[in-house]
């Protein structure tokens, strides 16, 4: 506690420094054998989908009805609904996505 900020941008800068050279490390064996183990597509098409249907076919993440004061007088409150919702299931991405787990890693200049 009580760094400045220059010390910590210092040692966020030098926490990713990397000294060598990329072809030190790189084994093409052992990419090849990781690339074998991947058993599926490396692409993802779809997804679950985070949203629900309620009974009119409104799509939305939550949805909440005006609930009326018991008192004359009273404010109206807004109250959540958790009945009669349908999740939106299987989304299909327009663009394909990579995989989490594709053991390749992508560079480009």
């Amino acid at each position: 506690m009580g760094l400045t900020g220059s010390r910590v941008a210092s040692k966020l800068a030098s926490s990713f420094t990397f000294n060598g050279l990329p072809s030190e490390d790189f084994n093409l064996e052992g990419a090849t054998s990781a690339v074998a183990r991947f058993t599926g597509t490396p692409f993802v098409l779809s997804r679950q989908g985070s949203m629900y249907f309620d009974e009119d076919g409104d799509l939305a993440h939550e949805f909440y009805e005006e609930v009326q004061p018991r008192k004359k007088g009273g404010k109206r409150k807004m109250r959540r609904v958790e009945k009669n919702l349908r999740p939106q299931g299987e989304v299909k991405y327009r663009v394909p996505c990579l995989h989490v787990d594709f053991p390749i890693i992508l560079y480009s200049d």
